[in-house]
């Protein structure tokens, strides 16, 4: 009788820490999707500063050209230095560049955005996945 007691409990105790452990991944399952909504947030805007760019490289000076303004939202607006574009290095920190060399500088921002979201959406899936695991034994102790 004893021994039944002794592995209900140790059942029990391992039931608990498996619900522990399941709200802890719920937990970080929660962070990796805010962080995958802000990555999508910041790739949409880098993506909206590539095709402006490249808008702006097919125009010439003082031609009408279509800026995004937010929110889906665009302005026609005259670009008079087609051949100049002040990019943002860091910390506040701006540079001006030469259209050609902010556009790639845009690409590479884009490409580190993209990689950043492929590891975190891994991670999630992970984690996912962990949390499917631990359903299926809490459900066969249920």
């Amino acid at each position: 009788m004893t021994k039944d007691n002794t592995s209900q409990k140790i059942s029990q105790d391992e039931l608990n820490n498996l619900l522990q452990v399941a709200q802890q991944l719920e937990q970080q399952a929660s962070r990796y999707n805010q962080q995958i909504e802000i990555l999508n947030g910041y790739y949409n805007e880098i993506h909206s500063a590539e095709q402006t760019l490249s808008e702006i490289e097919k125009s010439e000076e003082n031609q009408n050209v279509l800026v995004p303004i937010g929110a889906g939202n665009f302005i026609y607006a005259s670009v008079k230095d087609t051949k100049n574009v002040i990019v943002t290095i860091g910390a506040g920190i701006h540079n001006e560049k030469s259209l050609p060399d902010a556009i790639e500088v845009i690409k590479k921002k884009k490409t580190e955005v993209e990689n950043q979201l492929t590891q975190i959406k891994s991670s999630y899936n992970e984690v996912i996945e962990r949390l499917r695991e631990i359903d299926r034994v809490v459900k066969t102790v249920m």
